[in-house]
């Protein structure tokens, strides 16, 4: 009789204890099956990825604005050009050409296809020329692959004129006189011997 109430003691113990785990499971907040194992989904409130803005048009900031100069201006375009030159890199980032061709650099047609200006930034006209705070497409003479002088036609819109604002390479403005400079035509017609033709 001994063995057998220590099997009835032991069952009993055994009974007790599986009693406590599933009453431990089942006590507390009721718990949905579903979320049991159901990995937890967080949302972040995310802003969707934005474009970086290209590097020239914060260099831009305040081009051809009211309370800037014309001065000012291609002081900031020549920024603009010297830091397309360093970020392009190569023996002749920016094109010896016209404006078009400069403006299409610019815009990213260029050999790192390297977005500098965006397309639709103040700078440009319908015709994708760079222009001045007047409208009037700016006249870019490339003294070298690293050297380019800024011209603007001033406020008659007309270039080669006695307001023209000319920004050399080295940072300096030529003044009216200087941007009336004779050309070589009409130095070496004013040089000519009257007799000779």
């Amino acid at each position: 009789m001994k063995i057998h109430n220590r099997w009835i003691k032991a069952l009993l113990v055994c009974l007790i204890v599986a009693g406590w785990f599933l009453s431990r499971e089942t006590s507390g907040p009721p718990v949905h099956k579903s979320n049991r194992n159901t990995p937890a989904i967080q949302v972040a409130s995310q802003k969707p990825p934005t474009e970086k803005p290209p590097p020239g048009e914060a260099i831009l900031q305040g081009y051809a604005t009211a309370g800037t100069t014309v001065q000012q201006d291609l002081t900031l375009m020549s920024h603009v050009l010297g830091n397309f030159a360093l970020l392009v890199k190569g023996n002749d980032p920016l094109p010896l050409g016209a404006n078009e061709e400069i403006a299409a650099a610019l815009r990213g047609r260029n050999r790192t296809q390297l977005r500098f200006v965006p397309e639709t930034s103040p700078i440009f006209n319908a015709q994708g020329q760079i222009i001045d705070r007047w409208g009037t497409p700016l006249y870019f003479h490339a003294a070298s692959h690293d050297r380019v002088e800024i011209r603007s036609a001033g406020p008659d819109k007309i270039m080669w004129t006695a307001d023209d604002v000319q920004r050399q390479s080295n940072g300096t403005f030529l003044n009216s006189e200087e941007t009336q400079a004779p050309s070589l035509l009409e130095q070496s017609l004013q040089h000519r011997s009257p007799g000779r033709k």
